[in-house]
């Protein structure tokens, strides 16, 4: 058998931030046209190993070797020189931009007057667009489209790179159905080209129909490289969370009650007609299709983020047209969005505040917030929901993507809202955690809340 070209080395990388000791010491290798898919929990380090790859952060320690040269550490720029691209799970685009000048950032063509060639820009993208079958247009604006879309215009920009490392945290997570059928595709034609892909995924299933290797990383270290074609799913489960999981069974369906909310005949801007359903007391209930199907739309108009073009909405037996989500909030109903890092969260602000936002009157004296009753009031939902965080006032941005995604649903139960409105709340989470969220819905079900997700 030949030898494998190596075109990656991970030697002996760690790095901590405060509190936390992100990485330890881990090592890997991606050879060319591999997929080498990376797992672990929420906060095992994946997506910091991805981006001191992708030289967005630095290691403490270790080094990377890359073409035969070894870096201490690398920078965006020098990163992407070596030929390394990346997309992370937290996408960087520019929103107010078009999709083509998103793709083109920083290598904007020009004419012969020096200007930005802005028709060979949307000719090009729309070719690239075009050889992957996408229904994005290049001259969309990019903070406009749907995540998933989103997610679709990150992966060209990391394509038009032409790098031989491709570094994907996430890539399907906001995808369904035939995009990622297509990103499957997309990535094994990719692989037979020699480049070297390494795809963070909590989606196992995913891994094991896509990768070749698989590395295990637990409380940031590596535990294991296994063999796709010799390892089963229950293993890197359990070689993830460091135990077995018991699989999810015996969630009661108990007896709905009344209406609580109805939707009648309801159009809206995606183009889809003519929606009416019921959601009743003690019930979820769940709106499903694929990106752009509009079922986005449908629950932001319940929100009152969006007008709805036609149909009505009632509340308890009443009209229902809030003038935002604090309105809603008012009146009972919590919206919680997909793109939690953009839409849901405060990420500078401490994640006690980020749990008592929508009611800050619950930790208030005469108008002025009081920390140690702030501090009080969320203990028992950091309890509940197990938030792990490297202290009580840790910025919301150095959680985990889990642990900000427990964070919205400790919100949700601080606001006492009986009506919530979920868009895909166990995104992005891994195994454990998503078992977790879904004990959580099943708990604020029994409890008297109403969900439509």
């Amino acid at each position: 058998m030949p030898e494998r070209e190596v075109l990656l080395s991970v030697n002996e990388i760690s790095k901590s931030f405060p509190g936390i000791l992100a990485l330890d010491s881990v090592s890997l290798v991606l050879y060319a046209g591999e997929v080498h898919a990376l797992i672990g929990a929420n906060g095992a380090g994946k997506s910091t190993l991805v981006k001191i790859i992708a030289g967005a952060l630095q290691p403490d320690r270790g080094s990377i070797t890359i073409g035969g040269k070894t870096f201490r550490a690398l920078t965006p720029l020098l990163a992407r020189k070596v030929g390394i691209a990346a997309v992370y799970q937290e996408q960087q685009l520019v929103p107010d931009l078009t999709v083509a000048e998103n793709i083109f950032l920083g290598k904007e063509p020009k004419t012969a007057l020096g200007r930005v060639d802005y028709r060979r820009m949307l000719a090009e993208t729309g070719e690239l667009i075009q050889a992957y079958g996408l229904s994005i247009q290049p001259s969309d604006t990019v903070g406009e489209l749907p995540l998933a879309q989103r997610q679709e215009v990150a992966i060209l920009k990391a394509l038009k790179e032409q790098a031989r490392v491709l570094l994907l945290d996430e890539p399907t997570a906001a995808l369904t159905g035939p995009q990622v059928t297509f990103m499957f595709r997309l990535i094994e034609q990719l692989r037979k080209q020699g480049i070297g892909i390494l795809y963070i995924s909590h989606h196992i299933d995913e891994i094991l129909s896509i990768a070749q290797r698989i590395t295990v990383l637990r409380n940031g270290k590596n535990v294991g490289t296994f063999l796709t074609e010799g390892v089963t799913k229950e293993v890197l489960i359990e070689k993830m969370v460091g135990r077995r999981i018991a699989r999810e069974s015996g969630f009661s369906r108990e007896p709905s009650g009344g209406v609580v909310l109805e939707v009648q005949h309801l159009a809206v801007e995606s183009g889809i007609e003519n929606v009416s359903f019921l959601l009743r007391e003690r019930e979820i209930l769940g709106l499903s299709g694929a990106a752009g199907s509009g079922c986005r739309e449908i629950l932001r108009s319940i929100a009152g983020l969006l007008s709805p073009r036609k149909g009505e909405i009632k509340l308890f037996g009443k009209p229902f047209r809030p003038r935002g989500t604090a309105d809603a909030i008012q009146r009972g109903v919590l919206f919680m969005p997909e793109d939690m890092r953009k839409e849901g969260l405060v990420l500078p602000l401490p994640f006690p505040r980020n749990i008592t936002l929508a009611k800050l009157r619950k930790v208030t004296s005469r108008g002025v917030i009081v920390p140690a009753k702030e501090i009080q009031a969320v203990q028992p939902y950091i309890a509940s929901l197990r938030i792990v965080a490297p202290s009580l006032w840790a910025e919301t941005r150095v959680l985990s993507g889990g642990n900000q995604r427990k964070v919205l649903l400790a919100k949700a139960l601080f606001t006492d809202a009986k009506i919530w409105l979920l868009e895909d709340p166990t995104q992005g989470v891994d195994v454990e955690t998503r078992q977790e969220i879904h004990r959580l819905l099943i708990e604020a079900r029994n409890g008297g809340r109403s969900i439509l997700l």
